[in-house]
C-alpha cells in the first residue's frame, strides 16, 4: 500500500536533537515521514498541536530545492551523528 504524504515543515537540528529533517505527514493517517538530507528517512507521529502550527514553515518542501551549500552541511551534520549514535537507524529507497 502506498500512502501519501504532505510537506508539513523542516526540523533544524539543534544541540542534542535529530540531525535537520522535513516532515511529512500522511494524508490518510497519523504517520509522518521524516526525510534527512541523504534522503534517508524514520517514521514518527507528529503531534497535532504542529500540524495546527506549521503555516510558520518557509523552508523548501524537498532537500534537492535547499542550496548546495546547505544540503552538504547538512549531510556532514548527519554523518557526525551516525557517528555518534550507532543506533540511530534510517531507512532509503532503493
Amino acid at each position: 500500500m502506498n500512502l501519501t504524504y504532505k510537506y508539513l515543515y523542516t526540523r533544524f537540528h539543534v544541540f542534542g536533537s535529530l540531525p535537520t529533517h522535513k516532515v511529512f505527514k500522511s494524508e490518510t493517517g497519523n504517520q509522518s515521514k521524516l526525510v534527512f538530507a541523504d534522503q534517508s528517512f524514520i517514521y514518527g507521529v507528529v503531534s497535532n498541536w504542529t500540524i495546527d502550527n506549521t503555516h510558520f514553515d518557509g523552508c523548501k518542501s524537498t532537500w534537492q530545492q535547499e542550496s548546495e551549500f546547505f544540503l552538504d552541511k547538512e549531510k556532514e551534520a548527519l554523518i557526525l551523528y551516525r557517528l555518534q549514535h550507532p543506533q540511530f537507524k534510517t531507512e532509503a529507497v532503493i
